[in-house]
């Protein structure tokens, strides 16, 4: 949003998520039937950040997407396209036109503010908004913030498309344009209050009109950026703890990922997806101030999705002979511990990697145990399937 005046900046110490996933415990979802086991919480690894300052610090402090092969950022009042080593292509700014930025019907009193955006079949849905306050209105910010506006801009140029829509759901709280996410082929598009939100607002492509709300199993306060993916929103959060969250589009789960505090003044912005050679990554814009008495920078942090393998039984499982454990491929890679089952019940004293088929295993169902460890400290079990012990050859 804008500016480090912007909010009352929180300090502490760094958490876990700043140098690794933190697992959490969700709420149950309230559309989710009591007889559903939860989704199991993903878990994501700090491997890298890139720090912007000087230009590029400029004209990247707000939000963040990708096509896969340019990066595109945009800041309070421009857009950039860089390559995916951050070299610049193409900068435009003001990048608000004068339709949008005076003001007219969409907002009374014209827009001056970009927030997070998305990226679509060559468009750029661009969330819009302006700090304007309104005279003689009580507000709760510094600035209003209360005229929210989706836009789509051609990514190739940058170019405003001449497609704008006011956004006008059902329950206004405090709704404001601080990100827009798009489901291009389901032909939606999302949005959220901003303050503590307690449900996700659907909107209809091409034209923003409303659709419908998701209710979410438990408020999700300052969210400056939101993605969807495989079926879930991906929320980063300017709150206290910075926290990085993600909601069930379908049921309205809310887990908590990890979170983004820093021991000095920040503000979580953006974020965006990149399928990498190395697996899923997010990528998350922060605004940081980490000397009081020097320039600011905003840094671009990178997390792996951390995926077990799917552990198997290799070899033929007979009396006499031996198996042996394949964890699977892990993401990314780990170190293993094993513990073999016979009947669901331990083996005492099989704990690597080959197991020996005793005549006492005869007509057992052999399962093993694979507990995968990331470089973060990160652990996951697997089980394999079962390998029924069958007489000898």
């Amino acid at each position: 949003m804008e500016g480090f005046t912007r909010r009352t900046f929180i300090g502490g110490l760094a958490l876990a998520g700043a140098a690794a996933a933190v697992p959490a415990v969700a709420a149950p979802a309230q559309a989710a039937t009591a007889a559903a086991s939860p989704p199991e919480i993903e878990t994501w690894q700090l491997i890298g950040k890139d720090v912007f300052t000087g230009d590029a610090q400029g004209s990247r402090t707000q939000g963040v997407t990708t096509d896969g092969t340019h990066w595109y950022f945009s800041s309070s009042n421009g857009l950039e396209i860089t390559d995916m080593q951050y070299n610049t292509v193409l900068k435009t700014a003001p990048a608000i036109p004068p339709a949008l930025a005076n003001p007219s019907p969409l907002a009374y009193k014209g827009l001056n503010h970009i927030g997070d955006m998305d990226y679509a079949d060559g468009s750029l849905y661009i969330a819009l908004d302006s700090s304007a306050s309104d005279p003689g209105s009580p507000h709760e910010y510094q600035y209003e913030y209360n005229t929210p506006v989706f836009a789509r801009y051609t990514a190739a140029d940058l170019a405003f498309s001449g497609q704008a829509a006011a956004l006008n759901p059902a329950n206004r709280e405090h709704d404001i344009a601080s990100w827009v996410a798009v489901d291009a082929r389901q032909g939606l598009a999302y949005g959220m209050t901003y303050a503590n939100a307690t449900q996700i607002a659907v909107y209809n492509l091409p034209d923003f009109t409303f659709s419908r709300y998701i209710p979410i199993s438990q408020p999700i306060d300052q969210a400056q950026g939101g993605k969807v993916h495989d079926g879930w929103m991906y929320f980063s959060c300017d709150d206290a703890a910075k926290n990085i969250y993600r909601a069930n589009l379908t049921t309205g789960e809310v887990q908590l990922l990890f979170n983004l505090l820093l021991p000095y003044p920040q503000e979580v912005e953006g974020l965006a997806f990149l399928e990498t050679p190395d697996g899923l990554t997010l990528n998350i814009l922060n605004r940081e101030l980490p000397d009081p008495n020097g320039p600011s920078n905003v840094t671009f942090y990178h997390y792996l999705l951390q995926v077990p393998g799917t552990p198997v039984i290799d070899g033929p499982p007979r009396v006499g002979g031996y198996v042996t454990a394949d964890p699977g491929k892990w993401t990314p890679d780990a170190t293993f511990e094993y513990q073999w089952l016979a009947n669901g019940k331990p083996v005492a004293g099989a704990t690597g990697t080959r197991f020996h088929l005793l005549g006492t295993y005869l007509g057992d169902a052999v399962t093993v145990q694979v507990t995968g460890t990331w470089s973060d400290g990160t652990s996951r079990t697997v089980e394999s399937a079962p390998a029924r012990v069958r007489p000898a050859a």
